[in-house]
């Protein structure tokens, strides 16, 4: 096996289509795990049970909250990249009404998924799209490593053209983890 210590050089995207159900956040958690095994990224357990979470709660919102898409287009899409040590996650619906957060009732049911987003991504943000919009948060992969300020390079080969229904680069910040450090 081929394991990566150093990924600057290397821009890695996937993107995978979900259905609009209750089991998407399964097949979004499976299906992230396994690209990332795939690329033979040296992940601890912890990162890999945070970016499970963080997938599992941006899936549920777009199932539970997003409007449904138009007929004939994927219900939810969901890129994952890395590059230059960051891993960035997008989920992508047909709604374009930004996310809010809200002060979490730890009683509740449900209702904490931005807080829990805010709380353990280095980044994350909401944009839309003429098409909908794309909640997104980013890690470091490698723990540790990551430059000072480096963001999501603005010249990854994924396009619009490629996939015109959630523009995916680079994912601009309109939120942040304020005061988080790895």
């Amino acid at each position: 096996m081929n394991v990566v210590t150093d990924l600057t050089p290397r821009l890695l995207s996937r993107w995978c289509d979900l259905p609009r159900s209750p089991i998407a956040s399964s097949i979004a958690r499976r299906w992230v795990s396994g690209m990332l095994a795939s690329w033979g990224l040296p992940l601890s357990p912890a990162r890999e049970a945070t970016i499970a979470e963080l997938t599992s709660e941006l899936v549920t919102n777009a199932v539970q909250h997003a409007a449904p898409p138009a007929r004939g287009s994927c219900d939810i899409r969901i890129n994952v990249r890395v590059g230059g040590a960051i891993i960035w996650l997008a989920v992508c619906d047909h709604d374009p009404t930004l996310p809010t957060q809200r002060a979490p009732d730890f009683l509740a049911e449900s209702g904490r998924g931005l807080f829990l987003v805010e709380a353990q991504a280095d980044q994350w943000g909401a944009v839309q799209h003429e098409n909908g919009k794309y909640v997104w948060f980013s890690l470091e992969c490698l723990d540790g490593t990551r430059r000072a300020g480096e963001t999501p390079p603005a010249d990854h080969p994924a396009s619009a053209k490629e996939n015109p229904s959630c523009p995916p680069s680079p994912f601009p910040t309109t939120s942040s983890a304020r005061g988080r450090t790895a």
